[in-house]
């Protein structure tokens, strides 16, 4: 990986479409620019950019290319894997709180560009500008209310809206390319179903086209197809 040259981005429509700085006007971006460091960094694919466990001091921006984000479950029974597409915010929701690290890990999935910001400016010069400020807040509490949806909708579901809810509630992203590597013992006994059930539904999901079925593996070509 190396440092890109700033120029080389189209840096107001690049950087200005970035979900904390949407809603600013050119010239609060532009004394912005000047107070704070900002480190533009390229991934070639294949790389491991965030790990699980890295401790989060930075905004880290998705400014181009495509990234794989990963996690495991139930202490590595099932692996959950999303497809995330530039302009994107890497977990902001991990930089505050008692753990502070990342969640997830994220790999490139082609060359990728990403823009690192430190998190002292969030303190120091962030938090000066009021869209900011909002812009922040609507994305962690648009994360929260996402997650509470999730929990009090389960209720009087049937199965196929449980494997649904329980595949969106896993997902940082409600649409794309997601994909559950599990074993259909693991999956009928996270929905408290019989595997046999459980695998009627699922064929019968991929026979409506939602869904894909490999060895240990659903792969959703478009989560929001899952309605």
């Amino acid at each position: 990986m190396r440092e890109f040259e700033f120029m080389e981005l189209p840096m107001y429509d690049t950087l200005l479409s970035l979900p904390l700085f949407q809603g600013m006007n050119q010239a609060d971006f532009n004394s912005l620019l000047q107070k704070i460091r900002l480190d533009f960094i390229r991934y070639e694919s294949g790389s491991t950019i965030i790990s699980t466990g890295d401790r989060c001091k930075s905004l880290a921006f998705l400014i181009n290319g495509t990234v794989e984000s990963s996690r495991d479950g139930m202490n590595g029974r099932f692996t959950f894997k999303e497809t995330i597409e530039a302009p994107y915010l890497i977990e902001p929701y991990s930089m505050f709180g008692r753990a502070g690290q990342y969640q997830r890990t994220y790999t490139a999935a082609t060359t990728c560009g990403f823009l690192m910001v430190d998190k002292q400016y969030i303190y120091t010069e962030l938090g000066k500008y009021n869209i900011c400020r909002m812009n922040l807040l609507n994305i962690l509490s648009g994360r929260v209310q996402q997650l509470d949806s999730h929990i009090w909708s389960i209720d009087g579901m049937n199965l196929r809206e449980r494997i649904i809810r329980f595949t969106k509630g896993l997902s940082d992203i409600q649409t794309g390319q997601k994909q559950l590597i599990i074993k259909m013992n693991d999956l009928a006994t996270l929905m408290d179903a019989t595997r046999l059930n459980v695998s009627r539904e699922l064929n019968a999901l991929e026979a409506d086209g939602l869904i894909s079925l490999r060895r240990k593996e659903i792969v959703i070509p478009a989560l929001e197809n899952l309605v």
